[in-house]
């Protein structure tokens, strides 16, 4: 099985990082697994290209950058996807988002989507607030997976009350949670 993990975080050791990295620490050694920083690479953003049935199908997008040659066959590739991000004023990073608005290649000119039904997904999200202020983040990604992708949901956590790199604590129960999820991929 191959999963990839995609941190949409600019802290490589922060919380949500430590979440997927307790998942990724747990699933059994013969998964192959793939990690993907979007704060280290430089991509477009998408300009929702008049011809994007031609050009979706025949490369997956106008742009030749990191994004098109690297990411979209790892996803492609991928049979579980782990996206994780910080909440940041609100809402996924910017970087995620861009990243989300690049999909657009996976869906075609009747609104069906291609490739990505029937992967899985487990969605990571962590902020500063209390827990309940913004669950609604982690609601958002598993809308955008669940419902309009067609992914299947293998979990979803959010961790409320991280107001900094040290506020994760090893006794978390997301960490432990965290490690159930990895133990039954």
């Amino acid at each position: 099985m191959k999963i990839l993990a995609i941190y949409g975080s600019p802290k490589k050791q922060g919380i949500t990082a430590t979440i997927v990295d307790t998942i990724l620490d747990s699933v059994d050694e013969t998964h192959q697994v793939e990690k993907i920083y979007l704060y280290d690479r430089e991509f477009h953003d998408c300009i929702g290209c008049s011809d994007a049935d031609t050009i979706h199908r025949e490369k997956f997008c106008t742009f030749d950058d990191w994004f098109r040659e690297e990411i979209i066959p790892s996803i492609n590739a991928a049979d579980v996807l782990i996206i994780s991000s910080p909440v940041y004023m609100g809402q996924i990073t910017g970087k995620l988002k861009t990243m989300f608005d690049r999909w657009h290649t996976y869906i075609t000119p009747e609104y069906s989507i291609r490739i990505l039904p029937g992967k899985k997904y487990i969605a990571v999200t962590a902020s500063g607030a209390p827990e309940d202020v913004y669950k609604y983040v982690s609601d958002y990604l598993t809308g955008w997976l669940s419902d309009f992708f067609k992914m299947g949901k293998i979990a979803a956590l959010h961790v409320g009350g991280m107001v900094d790199s040290n506020s994760l604590k090893p006794d978390n129960p997301v960490l432990q949670q965290a490690k159930e999820i990895g133990e039954g991929i």
